[in-house]
């Protein structure tokens, strides 16, 4: 018995309506089942069908608009480094300025050095518990 079109049992309904659909269409195109002919059972596929070719170009444009998202937030980025930098070099605002605080970074007289001395090996320990 071959079982290519009903390999597998979880077919979507669209599927399967096809299967159904080619086999009467061939196999018995003048029976009536269900009180419907061949006719009647591809008129009922339409909405369906039309509801699918919606969805499939919904998925078409959101892949376009994302594309579309992602090169202006790509030229967004560029801008923002471009106004960064001439923040930071305008002799009114520069790097130690409010405006360059609010617009998210840190100034130039609140950054540390970021000079981290490990101990050497003869140094006293320097927490409380050490040294208590």
């Amino acid at each position: 018995m071959d079982n290519t079109s009903t390999y597998n049992k979880r077919r979507r309904p669209a599927r399967k309506a096809e299967d159904f659909r080619l086999a009467w269409k061939e196999l018995a195109p003048d029976a009536t089942f269900a009180g419907k002919t061949l006719a009647e059972f591809e008129a009922a596929l339409v909405p369906l069908q039309d509801a699918l070719v919606e969805l499939r170009t919904m998925t078409v444009k959101r892949s376009a608009a994302l594309k579309v998202r992602n090169q202006e937030e790509s030229s967004l980025k560029d801008l923002l480094i471009l106004i960064t930098h001439s923040v930071r070099s305008d002799p009114a605002h520069g790097e130690d300025s409010p405006l360059y605080r609010a617009m998210g970074f840190v100034p130039k007289s609140e950054r540390s050095s970021g000079l981290i001395r490990p101990p050497s090996e003869g140094d006293p320990p320097q927490n409380e518990e050490a040294a208590a």
